[in-house]
């Protein structure tokens, strides 16, 4: 299967496994499972080590690449579609970020792992 990760779950697994659900621990230890972070999470990372509302215990530039590779997670880039979809979603949700990562996800058909129920509004599979 495949799965897109939040930016939450991403950290989470990265550095505080036991935050995340017994459900989704055991679908990022899969080995069969691929997942995958938005480059929207990599901005969303950057953005909160700038503003101190997370602690990484290196450099976001360092840490994001560094914990996919040692995590098997493979990237997904924002595409010019992607932007567009993202924009074009209903308000419900107002996060740049999530709506990144909501649209990447239609377009894809990748569950999304977060514990953000509100992702489910816009039609979007999310399991936690």
């Amino acid at each position: 299967m495949k799965y897109l990760l939040d930016t939450h779950t991403f950290l989470w697994m990265a550095g505080d496994a036991k935050s995340l659900s017994r459900k989704v621990f055991e679908i990022v230890k899969e080995e069969n499972n691929q997942l995958f972070l938005s480059a929207a999470s990599g901005w969303e990372i950057a953005m909160l080590e700038q503003l101190d509302r997370v602690e990484l215990p290196d450099s976001s530039q360092r840490f994001v690449p560094e914990a996919m590779k040692v995590l098997n997670v493979s990237p997904v880039p924002i595409g010019f579609t992607t932007a567009i979809s993202a924009a074009r979603l209903p308000l419900i949700h107002r996060d740049p970020f999530d709506r990144a990562i909501i649209a990447e996800a239609l377009k894809e058909k990748l569950t999304i792992l977060t514990k953000e129920k509100l992702f489910a509004e816009y039609d979007a599979t999310i399991l936690w």
